[in-house]
């Protein structure tokens, strides 16, 4: 792989007994106790690895360790002493100080690795601070501490040549895939000069924007009335990145050595298009759009698709939500992570209300997924207990049962747990015992009811009912 080069590896060499033994070690997080170093803890706390965590705040520390029962400590050395692997997880301000402290003191043979968005300063630092025989692999998860898993994130590893041949990377390699990431590997030069494009130029942009709507004084609640749909988008986006971690975006325009030569290259693009637009040279304005166009290529349709599907997914769903009202759905609140049942009452604005148990809730569309049909199923399936009641129907011989257990699938949510023939069944008879499952212990009265009534149609005899709910 060339320096610079984009590549996905898909690497199956590593001994199963090897990946075994690691499995057991201790996995050391420097920062610990919030935002991604966190997410990291409970990760390979649910792996099954024993777990360090460092911080400052040790009062948080200590509730860490007790939500995920990891072991929590405020000395970075110590921790950095006794991990297997070492996660540096702090603000990229700090990274290079911290590297500094607790690389010498990471052991021989084991992994030192680093989670910031820029790249060329923490890898420098490891490779120049680590010991021989450490093995250091600069990450970069594209993703935040708000993700539910691994599964399509994209994970950029930027290791050295030499460190890419170690088993600590094919069992890094290993366990991100078999968690169902998206993995690229890439030098930390190129990787700082593209994500100084998709991310520093991308915030730069929008903050910038958000600064000019303040300045220009706009009534930003009272413009979405006016509002076209890229305008919309333009707003949810700006909102997304204003509303993050203000520290993180300004390190990210302040560490990575690449953003500067970006962001002049945009402000001097910016001023070349306000001086033909002051110039109302419109010939020239045409030929900047149609220059970028060919450009982009293929890319420019790809983006109206793309944004398309934003632009018109919420109208979309509020259209789906609206003939469904009335109906069970299930609701899954994006920040907790809860997930309710209950019947749709009504579609107002950016809210839902949804009625549980009699009584009515409010949703925020915005910061929930709703969940219909098959999905509502799985997810009831999953989260809600069944209730079931049995009932033995007898038939004669030559009846076929799997027939009508097919015939009443269509009705119910129903199985066969029991054909018998024996001395209390009559000749020629045999004993079919059905089980009716239902969310809810009222309704299982009515499809019993409804159940025996179109058994005693089709022929069949009640023999007898398990009046007990499960």
């Amino acid at each position: 792989m060339g320096s610079g080069s984009y590549s996905i590896i898909y690497n199956n060499d590593v001994p199963r007994d090897y990946l075994i033994k690691v499995r057991k070690m201790k996995i050391s997080i420097i920062g610990g106790t919030d935002g991604l170093g966190k997410w990291l803890a409970r990760f390979f706390k649910n792996k099954g690895f024993d777990v360090i965590v460092t911080g400052r705040d040790v009062e948080k520390g200590k509730k860490v360790e007790e939500e995920l029962k990891v072991k929590f400590t405020n000395d970075n050395i110590k921790a950095a002493k006794e991990g297997d692997v070492v996660i540096v997880s702090v603000p990229i301000n700090v990274t290079e100080r911290v590297i500094k402290e607790i690389a010498p003191h990471v052991r021989k043979g084991c992994l030192l690795m680093d989670v910031t968005s820029i790249k060329e300063i923490p890898s420098k630092t490891m490779e120049k601070y680590a010991k021989e025989g450490v093995t250091v692999i600069p990450t970069h998860p594209m993703f935040g501490p708000t993700a539910p898993s691994f599964e399509r994130q994209v994970v950029i590893l930027t290791p050295s040549k030499k460190h890419m041949e170690s088993r600590w990377f094919n069992w890094l390699y290993n366990l991100l895939k078999e968690e169902g990431a998206r993995i690229i590997i890439i030098s930390p030069e190129e990787h700082d000069k593209i994500m100084g494009v998709v991310q520093g130029l991308t915030h730069f942009t929008f903050i910038s924007l958000a600064s000019t709507l303040k300045e220009l004084n706009v009534d930003i609640k009272k413009s979405r009335e006016f509002a076209s749909p890229i305008y919309e988008l333009m707003l949810s986006i700006i909102g997304r990145i204003i509303g993050q971690n203000p520290y993180l975006y300004a390190d990210i325009q302040m560490f990575n050595p690449r953003i500067e030569e970006i962001n002049n290259t945009f402000l001097n693009e910016a001023m070349k298009i306000s001086n033909i637009v002051k110039k109302r040279d419109r010939e020239e304005f045409v030929k900047i759009m149609k220059d970028a166009a060919k450009h982009f290529g293929s890319e420019a349709k790809r983006g109206i698709y793309y944004s398309d599907k934003a632009l018109f997914a919420l109208s979309k769903e509020i259209e789906g939500l609206k003939k469904n009202i009335n109906k069970e759905i299930a609701v899954k609140n994006l920040e907790s992570g809860n997930i309710h049942f209950g019947i749709l009452k009504n579609v107002e604005g950016d809210y839902i209300i949804l009625e549980k148990n009699g009584k009515e809730e409010k949703f925020n569309l915005l910061r929930s997924e709703i969940y219909f049909n098959s999905e509502l199923k799985e997810l009831k399936d999953k989260y809600l207990p069944k209730k079931y009641y049995d009932i033995s129907v007898l038939f004669r011989e030559n009846i076929d049962e799997n027939i009508i257990l097919e015939l009443l699938k269509n009705i119910f949510d129903i199985e066969i747990i029991d054909i018998y023939k024996g001395d209390k069944i009559k000749n020629g008879y045999k004993s079919v015992t059905f089980r009716i499952y239902s969310y809810k212990k009222d309704e299982l009265n009515k499809l019993k009811s409804k159940f025996i009534e179109i058994i005693r149609n089709i022929g069949g005899e009640l023999r007898y009912e398990n009046k007990r709910f499960y």
